[in-house]
């Protein structure tokens, strides 16, 4: 089986970059286009390759809120950190579900981002 993967990233050559990358794997349907201007990005975080469930880090490799706000701080999920407003490109593509720990690890590299909810 494959796995859907969206990832964000904040200039055209970082997703190109990454897609380049990508090759080495089991990838389909790969491409790097423009985020639309009125996307809004919210619960988009950075990938962190891990797969862990502990310290605020979510399972699949994605970092959670809890990683960027300070604990003390009620949040919601309007609380997106200010740095995704600098993403410009989404880079979308297939993985074989083997493959998918070294495709996060590949974005990771890259400085992707990805939506936390499509984990």
């Amino acid at each position: 089986m494959t796995k859907h993967i969206e990832a964000f990233f904040r200039t055209e050559n970082d997703g190109e970059s990454a897609k380049a990358e990508l090759q080495k794997l089991s990838t389909q349907n790969e491409m790097v286009e423009p985020i639309p201007e009125q996307s809004r990005l919210t619960g988009v975080v950075p990938v962190l390759n891990q797969s862990q469930s502990s310290g605020g880090v979510a399972a699949g490799g994605v970092a959670g809120f809890g990683d960027f706000l300070k604990s003390d701080k009620n949040t919601s999920r309007e609380d997106t950190p200010t740095d995704v407003e600098h993403l410009t490109y989404l880079l979308h593509f297939d993985v074989k579900d083997d493959e998918y720990q070294e495709a996060l690890s590949i974005l990771k590299n890259h400085d992707g981002h990805m939506d936390q909810d499509k984990i």
